[in-house]
């Protein structure tokens, strides 16, 4: 009677402390990065009578989390890979918003130069004329300017948002390399507790939302982390130790940003990040932004080169050759760290009127006067 009543009372304990489990899995269903926990119930020890043994009842195991971590690694690179298009459609969406613009685009503006130009062709003496062709030149000249400077706002919003997300990988990093202090106490994943490990799960998605991972776990649940294939390149967390990330930015080429490891030590550059947020706007400034870049100042050059080749084939209203309407002044950028004034080239930045007077617009063609064969009359003309 007395094993009975023992029996039942271990498992009245048991299954008591199981339903603890799940009360505590449903008050903790909102919780970010809670885990669901389960109760490990075992056989007691059977104890021996005489030949045979007899059973003592069920004892409580403890308490495991309902972890697997293939498909949490799964989770990580789905996440890095989801978060890498975030960046790439709210920035080209704004670049394809500005190239197609009424009020900043250039084909209006390019529309408006050459309708009139070709009234201007009609009545070269009209000063009235001359001034409006001037002015509408001067717009596509300043449409240019005005998107080269739009490309530059989005160009340093791009760096801002490079910056803080290397400044939060950063803060992930570390807190990650305070839990592996945590975690080393113990020597097996088994006894570590599970708020600790849902507490480093949780830094890991945060962490893959950034950039993407390259994770190795010990055998006590602490984690090595690298931001590249090779797990030996790239490294921002070594058991207790985190590394922090810099970036450094190419001014001639936007589309080249090195993303270094610890800046102020050994400088490591870490290559072929292209997941997660990093990533994608590593990726955008690659793919989008240096290239509309540089067709947008080359297209200038090609305005500037084309324009003036016919401008100075022609005459102003003084009779003289006439001199280049457009020009192409230099242009630079100043180093936010350092303060340096660095010259770049940016044509679509730099393009301006080179002239100011309409009378200085070249509107009429030379014209010359030559013998033909073919001239069946008895007229001739000399010049003196």
């Amino acid at each position: 009677m007395s094993d009975l009543l023992g029996i039942s009372s271990n498992a009245v304990m048991a299954y008591q402390r199981a339903l603890g489990t799940v009360s505590n899995n449903i008050a903790n269903v909102n919780t970010e990065g809670y885990v669901r926990q389960e109760s490990d119930l075992a056989e007691a020890a059977p104890r021996k009578t005489g030949t045979v043994y007899i059973g003592t009842g069920v004892r409580f195991d403890g308490i495991k989390r309902a972890y697997d971590e293939f498909l949490e690694k799964n989770l990580r690179n789905t996440t890095s890979e989801l978060n890498t298009q975030q960046p790439m459609v709210d920035f080209a969406n704004r670049i394809v918003d500005l190239m197609g613009s009424d009020t900043v685009g250039l084909p209006p503006a390019l529309d408006k130069f050459f309708a009139t130009a070709q009234q201007l062709s009609t009545d070269p003496a009209s000063t009235v004329l001359r001034a409006q062709f001037l002015r509408d030149a001067d717009g596509l000249a300043g449409r240019f300017r005005e998107l080269s400077s739009q490309m530059t706002t989005i160009d340093t919003e791009t760096r801002a948002s490079t910056n803080q997300t290397i400044e939060q990988i950063n803060t992930l990093t570390t807190q990650i390399a305070l839990v592996n202090k945590q975690l080393g106490r113990e020597v097996s994943v088994e006894r570590q507790s599970p708020q600790l490990l849902d507490q480093r799960d949780l830094l890991l998605k945060n962490l893959s939302k950034l950039v993407k991972l390259n994770v190795t776990t010990a055998e006590n649940g602490a984690v090595n982390i690298s931001l590249t294939n090779n797990g030996k390149v790239g490294v921002v967390v070594d058991g207790q130790k985190a590394y922090e990330l810099g970036a450094k930015f190419d001014e001639q080429d936007l589309g080249r940003v090195a993303i270094v490891l610890d800046p102020y030590g050994t400088k490591e550059e870490v290559p072929g990040i292209g997941n997660g947020q990093l990533g994608g706007l590593l990726t955008f400034r690659e793919q989008m932004l240096q290239p509309t870049m540089t067709q947008l100042d080359f297209l200038a050059q090609t305005v500037v080169d084309q324009v003036n080749a016919i401008h100075t084939n022609g005459i102003d209203l003084s009779g003289h050759v006439g001199t280049n309407l457009y020009k192409i002044e230099p242009t630079s950028t100043t180093d936010a760290v350092s303060g340096e004034v660095i010259p770049i080239n940016r044509a679509a930045a730099g393009i301006a009127l080179a002239i100011d007077d309409p009378a200085k617009v070249s509107a009429a063609a030379l014209f010359r006067v030559i013998e033909n064969d073919k001239n069946l009359s008895n007229a001739d003309a000399t010049l003196s």
